[in-house]
């Protein structure tokens, strides 16, 4: 039998409560999941093995948690089975992702039914972020979410809004959210975090910055960096206080990957060549600067997937 340390047990219940704070609006900020405890020697003991939180949900898990969130469910064959097709399965559905919803019913105060979780059929099994690896949720149209995403979230496609690591696509009856918590270089220790600029500062951080709100690019805080911060702030529903810090960050720098194009775009490549990187800065995210992101992501131990997360831009906008 393998006891835990009351240092374990803090900590796992520390983890999974930051966890579900840190999505609190509409998953802009990355949630992530509940991790292994430290082990006794990480802690300064020589002894002692701590239990690891697993990344899923059992389904009774996950049931329990949505169903006290006021969240509900359906299948179109009343079934749970992960390799039916009409089935809603909840097993091997990620902690990021339940929590996520969560967060997002929270946020929204909207009525959220789930159609799809994660089951296998009908849902496509290539990649890294599916439904049948516990990424995803579909969720039904209805007026409330239907008009709280676009407003909450950043548009990256016709049908498409991301915050943070959280992709939106509104498809003919329902929503297919991604959570992607725990991958697009998203995996970054909680002392890795975006930095705080205000009036006065200068350097590559501010660069980027000026680049992502779409004024000119000098590297210094000025008034009218103050005023475009402003201006974003109001927009997305956050303190106007022209303070560039975590929560403006979490929603000024989208999450970027192959096929994305613009401003943004040029401002990660902006950062990729300041780090030696030898891309053009065109504004298209193609293999070249898939390849940079990924060479990025090796050298700082995140994941190498070639998406620019949002622990790739905070490494980025933190490295000398």
């Amino acid at each position: 039998m393998t006891t835990t340390s009351p240092f374990s047990a803090r900590w796992t219940r520390l983890a999974a409560g930051v966890a579900t704070a840190a999505a609190v609006i509409l998953g802009a900020a990355e949630a992530a999941p509940a991790t292994a405890a430290p082990t006794a020697s990480t802690a300064g003991s020589a002894t002692t093995a701590t239990a690891s939180v697993s990344a899923t949900y059992t389904p009774a898990q996950a049931k329990a948690k949505l169903r006290a969130a006021g969240i509900t469910w359906r299948s179109s064959k009343n079934c749970e089975d992960k390799n039916r097709n009409g089935c809603t399965s909840f097993q091997g559905i990620r902690r990021t992702t339940v929590d996520g919803v969560i967060a997002l019913r929270r946020a929204s105060r909207c009525p959220i039914v789930i159609t799809g979780a994660a089951e296998i059929p009908p849902h496509k099994t290539t990649g890294t972020y599916t439904h049948g690896k516990g990424y995803k949720v579909d969720i039904a149209l209805n007026p409330c979410v239907n008009r709280h995403v676009p407003r909450h979230a950043r548009k990256i496609g016709s049908a498409t809004w991301a915050a943070g690591s959280v992709e939106y696509l509104r498809e003919s009856n329902h929503w297919d959210i991604t959570y992607q918590g725990s991958g697009s270089g998203s995996t970054a220790p909680a002392a890795r975090t975006w930095p705080t600029l205000r009036s006065g500062a200068r350097g590559h951080a501010v660069t980027t910055a000026q680049q992502l709100l779409r004024i000119g690019a000098d590297g210094r805080y000025g008034p009218a960096t103050v005023r475009a911060v402003r201006t974003f702030q109001r927009k997305h529903h956050l303190t106007a206080d022209g303070v560039l810090g975590p929560a403006t960050w979490q929603r000024l720098a989208p999450t970027l990957r192959s096929g994305s194009r613009g401003d943004a775009v040029k401002a990660l490549q902006t950062q990729l060549r300041r780090h030696g990187a030898r891309i053009a800065t065109d504004g298209g995210y193609g293999n070249a600067t898939a390849g940079a992101v990924r060479a990025f992501q090796r050298k700082h131990r995140l994941t190498a997937d070639g998406i620019a997360g949002p622990a790739t831009w905070q490494r980025l906008l933190a490295a000398n």
